[in-house]
């Protein structure tokens, strides 16, 4: 029974020590893991490198098998150096590979949310808020690209400004935030209402500016039509019914972003002083 014992000594601790290992490995990635058993896998080579040494070259042996696998002590010992040199090796530029794999992930990670925040941070600059419309900052920028291919393409455009009839004393009557939820109505209605390349723009309290590319006076005419019928037509819960004034400027050779600006201001003012809810256009 004693014998039976220490025969199963060697055999146990054999088993541990691949457990550990196999322990070990299971925690690293898959290309830590291949150069772990790369490490591994030399052993074999090392003796089949040393054992052919030995007997091709020094002739310490009868034959290849005899010391492949009788080595003297000095052999053994080397080999078994060697061999445990490239399991710890391997092992060790595993764990060094998986940690230098771990702080790649998390600088993808990090770079990938400065990423979002870059472009959320990019939005907001240009984007209004309340109404989640660009803002007259975008707005000067878009006028701007608008009016250079105008010139270099020789095309037109057309550009509105809608100004919400009567909004301070929505504001005075229901409250700021009844006069919020307006704004942000007004606006979905007239994104609903135009095409997909027009872009709006919140430039004041109450006040919005459309561009609308490649558009004549008279499709602007029917467009802005169309934005205070809508608009006209919508029933809001609190406040009931709204209505919008609207000036229309078209792109005019030689224009700059002032006076294009100006002329639609100057078109809205007149649909003011003409009882509001209406649309005029400039000359």
């Amino acid at each position: 029974m004693a014998e039976k014992r220490q025969e199963t000594v060697p055999e146990r601790r054999r088993f541990c020590f691949l457990c550990l290992w196999v322990g070990a490995l299971a925690h690293l990635g898959k290309s830590s893991r291949k150069l772990a058993w790369g490490g591994l896998l030399l052993v074999p080579l090392v003796w089949l490198a040393d054992a052919g040494v030995d007997f091709y070259f020094l002739r310490d042996a009868d034959s290849f098998a005899d010391s492949l696998f009788h080595p003297g002590p000095n052999e053994l010992w080397m080999r078994t150096m060697a061999s445990c040199m490239f399991i710890v090796f391997g092992i060790y530029a595993a764990f060094l590979l998986d940690r230098a794999e771990c702080v790649e992930r998390k600088l993808r990670a990090s770079n990938w949310e400065l990423e979002k925040l870059k472009t959320e941070l990019e939005r907001l600059v240009v984007v209004d808020p309340l109404t989640g419309v660009f803002n007259r900052r975008k707005f000067h920028e878009t006028l701007g690209m608008s009016i250079a291919a105008a010139m270099r393409h020789q095309h037109l455009f057309a550009l509105l400004m809608l100004d919400i009839d009567n909004f301070k004393l929505i504001n005075d009557r229901y409250g700021h935030q009844a006069g919020d939820e307006v704004l942000r109505v007004v606006c979905g209605l007239v994104g609903s209402s135009v095409r997909s390349v027009d872009q709006i723009f919140r430039v004041g309290g109450e006040e919005f500016c459309l561009v609308a590319t490649a558009m004549d006076a008279e499709q602007a005419g029917a467009l802005a039509e169309k934005i205070r019928q809508v608009v006209e037509s919508h029933v809001f819960p609190e406040v009931g019914r709204v209505t919008i004034s609207i000036g229309i400027a078209t792109f005019k050779e030689g224009d700059t972003q002032q006076n294009i600006f100006a002329r639609a201001d100057s078109a809205m003012y007149q649909a003011k002083n003409r009882g509001r809810n209406c649309v005029m256009c400039s000359e």
